[in-house]
């Protein structure tokens, strides 16, 4: 009697041991989330300041049209506010509707770049720090007032990125001031095609955002032509010197040349990480249906034998009644 007593309580004790071992791990792994999370964010916040305060810096003592470029950066933060906005009046069932924003804004940006530059390049070399610097703010304060919405490799490739964006078009403003009275249209239409080139990305995930369901071995297929498109049309940029006689090159030129081949390695990095992750998981899943396929034909199989073998003793049987 006791040893069966000792037992029976034996199995409860160590379901609750398990049971609260489980819920502890939860709450750990949990923690753990919540600290990466508030680590990110600092960095963020950290990263956002010294971009951003580096920029402001450039432009104030560099520029030479300071006041116009900052006043119409807040209208075109102003404009993408209001765009969220109607976003969310017009779609409230839009999930993640920050993220769509973000990359359908970028893509209307780099619309705008090549209309700008196409309807006119001085148009374009006034306006385009501005479009930049408002489109640039405006992820910033997303994701630094609505961190929730926007998942982790988000925001830490666009902290990188972004900062590593105001870094490089500051150095292009200081540098700018000693090639003011040179022949730059080609500069400026390397700088347009070079920064256009996220219009493929943007126009993807645009897409992604508002059709989810769709199929992910299409969406792969996609993302990869996606990013050679991208890189073919940012690689045309750095052929734009040859356009010109060698005398027209200068210091501004071998800055956004030098800049923008750091930023599109920060770029491959990040697209290369995403598509080899993709390309594993479908391995994955092939492979985990192909030995499902082979278990179920191996079932089969073995259903097969065994009513073959159950016809074969029924026969048996049916033959030694006739003998008998």
């Amino acid at each position: 009697m006791s040893e069966s007593n000792s037992n029976s309580d034996s199995r409860p004790m160590s379901s609750t041991n398990s049971t609260s071992t489980d819920t502890n791990t939860k709450q750990g792994q949990g923690q753990g989330q919540g600290k990466q999370q508030d680590t990110m964010h600092l960095t963020t916040v950290l990263c956002f300041v010294a971009s951003t305060t580096f920029w402001l810096v450039c432009l104030f003592r560099y520029h030479p049209n300071a006041w116009y470029v900052f006043q119409n950066a807040f209208a075109i933060l102003a404009v993408c506010f209001v765009a969220d906005n109607t976003a969310a009046c017009l779609a409230p069932s839009l999930k993640r509707r920050q993220v769509v924003m973000h990359y359908f804004l970028g893509w209307a940006q780099n619309l705008l770049y090549i209309l700008l530059f196409v309807a006119s390049p001085s148009r374009f070399e006034k306006v385009w720090t501005s479009l930049f610097f408002g489109y640039y703010l405006f992820t910033w304060i997303m994701m630094l007032t609505q961190k929730a919405e926007f998942f982790f490799m988000f925001r830490l490739f666009y902290t990188i990125h972004h900062a590593s964006a105001f870094f490089i078009t500051g150095s292009w403003m200081i540098v700018s001031p000693c090639c003011f009275l040179d022949d730059n249209v080609f500069i400026y239409r390397a700088i347009v095609i070079w920064l256009s080139a996220e219009i493929w990305n943007d126009g993807l995930n645009t897409f992604r955002g508002i059709r989810p369901k769709t199929d992910k071995n299409v969406l792969r297929r996609m993302k990869t032509v996606v990013f050679v498109m991208e890189r073919v049309h940012r690689s045309i940029a750095y052929f734009q010197p040859l356009t010109v006689p060698a005398t027209q090159h200068n210091t501004l030129m071998w800055v956004v040349l030098g800049t923008g081949l750091w930023n599109d390695t920060l770029d491959i990095f990040f697209q290369l990480k995403s598509l080899c992750k993709h390309y594993r998981e479908a391995k994955q899943q092939s492979e985990e249906k192909r030995r499902g396929s082979h278990l179920e034909v191996e079932v089969a199989v073995e259903k097969k034998e065994e009513v073959m073998t159950l016809h074969a003793t029924a026969k048996t049987e049916s033959d030694i009644v006739l003998d008998a």
